[in-house]
């Protein structure tokens, strides 16, 4: 790691460890950390001008979803993470989310649809690129967790929301306006058939909606130096 590291996304306090996550998962994908690195919390929390503790929580983070290596008494290291393991988190996504879709279709609440079809419709229109795919990042990961939450299921919701943060990263590093506009759609019309009650139509277009964004991304996933 050659270039010292720079805090990226928002900062507010009670996502201060968000950030952090999404600054790391940047540097690893890219590969200015690479597989293997032995990283240094108190080094990091010098770089990005932070405390200990929010990196603390994000290497924590980033050990749970794969990305590093952490064993007692010895530092971490960065793990191989490539387009292989990004296909399976996928498919295991498509698997949980389509079944959550299916259960969630008689058991979410009007006001929960209601308000996710309210933000929704107020992303058709966009002017800053920057501050959009930030709003859909918010948007996104209220949609997918509501969804899930509402499935009945408290150890699915937990299955799917694992990888939450690196979901929320990727939307950020490898996505476009123009590509989360026809995500929106997609997000739109698993709302209809939920407000429809139907279940086997919500799953079908949940893991048709995963299965496309799967594609994009392993297509799309930075190539590491």
């Amino acid at each position: 790691m050659n270039t010292p590291l720079k805090l990226q996304g928002r900062v507010e306090s009670a996502r201060l460890s968000d950030a952090v996550y999404e600054t790391l998962l940047e540097a690893i994908i890219s590969g200015r950390l690479h597989a293997g690195a032995i990283v240094s919390e108190v080094s990091l929390a010098k770089q990005l001008e932070v405390s200990r503790t929010p990196v603390h929580d994000a290497m924590r983070q980033l050990a749970k979803d794969g990305l590093v290596e952490q064993r007692a008494g010895r530092r971490a290291v960065i793990t191989t993470f490539n387009r292989d393991d990004l296909y399976d988190i996928f498919e295991m996504r498509k698997l949980l989310e389509g079944e959550a879709a299916k259960r969630a279709a008689n058991r979410i609440e009007h006001a929960s649809l209601a308000s996710l079809r309210s933000v929704g419709e107020s992303l058709k229109n966009y002017s800053d690129s920057a501050e959009y795919i930030a709003r859909w990042a918010d948007f996104d990961e209220e949609f997918h967790e509501s969804i899930a939450k509402a499935s009945g299921s408290p150890r699915l919701w937990q299955d799917i929301v694992r990888y939450r943060l690196l979901h929320r990263g990727f939307n950020k590093l490898a996505t476009t306006v123009d590509g989360l506009q026809t995500a929106l759609r997609e997000h739109l019309q698993i709302l209809d058939a939920l407000e429809k009650r139907d279940g086997n139509t919500a799953s079908r277009l949940m893991v048709d909606h995963i299965q496309a964004w799967q594609t994009y991304f392993v297509n799309h996933m930075p190539t590491q130096a």
